[in-house]
């Protein structure tokens, strides 16, 4: 069996020869970028052949540079391990932890699920033949679920604590007993878990204080960019592709919860409940349950309705009788992360008309307040999140986020130090600026910018032409099909918004406040959306960027034991409009995908 050695790693893998480069180094756990799971259509999953390398095939032409091929760098799906060699992977930087930002939205009442109590028992006597799971009930006043696992260490616990014991409880089971009293705790799990990101937060419950929170990029995307591709993945490999894509999404979880806990001193079997949400693909995956009903006409999920699992029915890290609390559902592609959002917000609650977005693959909206809520999912594919652009990558250490053009070409980068590549809101950001200056017109055609400061920055012709930002020593530029497939995100979005508009008979005016969700409208600049069209001009002052606002729904749901059956009151009540069935929606689509007319005027 052929070995590739895989730098910088240093890791040796022992590979069959039928088998890809990107599904070998996938397989080992290896992070690389692919928007299509290996299927040699996007060009990112790049590796360079320090020797010997392989004849370039058409797919390696279409998207590598003749100085790329002459290098040794080919795409790893292309290829297969017929003999030893040694290639490097690029290396992906550190997730931003801006993804985790949770925005400031009040927690309100706490009084969580999950309880600690220190009790004395009364030691068993001639006179007092008690068992001892009789003891601990009168001793907490009421009769208490207790499993097998804690069952079985009750008697050593409670008289190596001289009959004094810490009980945690979450609801009515006991998930937890420790001799004597026990001062800290419990703990709680938020999972947020995006198609791109992971997000989680360590809580003491007790307090109602977040102690820590982490991101990580999810593991998953090596099988696909978007959730069609992860479902496509199960379709064609059954119940070995769920497990490997559940498998890898636990692994990811369990180094987030180690990452958590380790600073604190703590151990993951502290944590005794989780609250989790996501979009319905994910929320199947996590469960394992095959989310192939969701791909296919009517587009139905296997639950709608909030589930609770243990943890060890999950192989989730954190007490293994711990509970696990999924969101509920609105449908197939409005999800946990969505009801979630809207109870962080309170969008519920307005009285007047509030909008929602949380731009990602799938940008979810909802329109409404506490007369109706209308929701809705627009495919709006990756470009929000860096997915099928030229020079696109994740928000993570190394990418823009930020663009201007003050005196020449200015951008920020994540983490400081050498730009790799550009994200989603350093691509909105750049667009923005472009047409504000009119280098690009509004059918979204970037101009040659003939006797403007810039044109030294446009090169190509036609469908050929590129901006570039950076010409350092990895070269990052936009693309004509990169404005192509942001306005391709942006003409689903806003129409998803008319559409919705629409079925409530309401116009942008009436809108009191938009709230924009996750890391994506967290980062992103107001000014660059409207300049964009994606939202009209007279929004602008009513934008409210709230973080990470699905995981503040999920934080809710550990700190409030209200929280929960409110999240299935929003689910229910809320009326999912499925844009596929709607006729004015691909009008729409193809009116939006037009950018707002630009004052200025440049050559073409």
């Amino acid at each position: 069996m052929p070995s590739l050695l895989v730098l910088p790693y240093r890791r040796l893998l022992r590979v069959p020869s039928e088998e890809t480069i990107f599904s070998a180094l996938r397989t080992a756990g290896i992070r690389i970028p692919s928007d299509c799971g290996g299927q040699g259509r996007c060009g990112r999953c790049k590796v360079r052949f320090l020797e010997a390398a392989p004849s370039p095939t058409s797919a390696d032409s279409r998207f590598l540079s003749e100085e790329e091929l002459s290098a040794g760098w080919r795409l790893s799906c292309q290829h297969r391990v017929e003999h030893d060699f040694t290639l490097e992977v690029p290396t992906l930087g550190e997730v931003a932890q801006v993804k985790v930002r949770s925005g400031e939205q009040p927690i309100g009442s706490l009084r969580p699920q999950a309880v600690q109590r220190t009790v004395a028992i009364p030691p068993p006597s001639r006179g007092d033949r008690r068992a001892d799971l009789e003891r601990l009930c009168a001793a907490l006043g009421e009769e208490v679920e207790v499993p097998l696992s804690v069952l079985a260490k009750l008697p050593e616990v409670l008289r190596t604590g001289d009959f004094q014991i810490t009980v945690t409880r979450v609801g009515r089971k006991v998930v937890e007993v420790e001799p004597g009293a026990q001062a800290k705790g419990p703990y709680g799990l938020a999972l947020d878990i995006g198609t791109t990101t992971l997000a989680a937060y360590l809580l003491d419950l007790g307090k109602g204080e977040e102690l820590l929170a982490k991101a990580l990029a999810n593991p998953q995307a090596a099988f696909g960019a978007d959730v069609l591709s992860r479902i496509g993945y199960v379709q064609e490999h059954g119940q070995k592709g769920l497990a490997a894509l559940k498998g890898r999404l636990l692994e990811a979880i369990g180094q987030l919860v180690e990452s958590l806990v380790g600073p604190l001193g703590l151990s993951p079997e502290e944590i005794v409940q989780a609250a989790v949400v996501g979009n319905p693909t994910m929320m199947h995956l996590f469960a394992g349950v095959d989310p192939s009903p969701i791909g296919q006409a009517p587009f139905t999920p296997v639950w709608k309705r909030g589930m609770t699992f243990q943890a060890r029915e999950l192989g989730l890290r954190m007490n293994p009788e711990g509970i696990v609390h999924v969101l509920p559902l609105v449908s197939g592609y409005v999800g946990a992360d969505t009801v979630a959002a809207v109870l962080a917000c309170g969008l519920h609650h307005a009285e007047g008309l509030a909008l929602l977005l949380d731009l990602g693959t799938n940008g979810e909206i909802v329109l409404g307040g506490r007369e109706r809520m209308v929701a809705c999912s627009a495919a709006a594919g990756p470009a929000f999140e860096g997915g099928r652009i030229a020079c696109g990558m994740p928000g993570v250490e190394g990418a823009i986020f930020r663009v201007e053009l003050n005196g020449g070409v200015r951008y920020q980068v994540l983490g400081g130090g050498e730009p790799q590549g550009l994200c989603g809101t350093g691509l909105v950001d750049a667009v923005a600026v472009l047409l504000s200056i009119g280098l690009i017109d509004p059918c979204g055609r970037l101009l040659s910018g003939d006797g403007t400061p810039f044109a030294a920055h446009i090169e190509g012709k036609g469908n050929a032409r590129r901006f570039r930002i950076e010409e350092g020593k990895r070269p990052i530029y936009i693309t004509q099909r990169d404005i192509r497939e942001l306005q391709l995100a942006k003409g689903a979005i806003r129409a998803g918004v008319e559409v919705l508009l629409s079925r409530m008979g309401a116009t942008p005016e009436e809108i009191d406040r938009v709230y924009l969700a996750g890391a994506f409208g967290s980062q992103m600049r107001p000014e660059s959306l409207v300049q964009l069209g994606l939202l009209p001009e007279e929004l602008l002052p009513r934008i409210v960027p709230v973080g990470n606002a699905a995981g503040t729904g999920a934080k809710l749901a550990l700190l409030d034991c209200e929280a929960l059956p409110e999240a299935e009151r929003i689910a229910q009540e809320m009326e999912y409009v499925e844009l596929s069935y709607e006729k004015p929606f691909a009008k729409q689509f193809v009116a939006q995908m037009r950018f707002p007319e630009s004052r200025k005027e440049v050559r073409s």
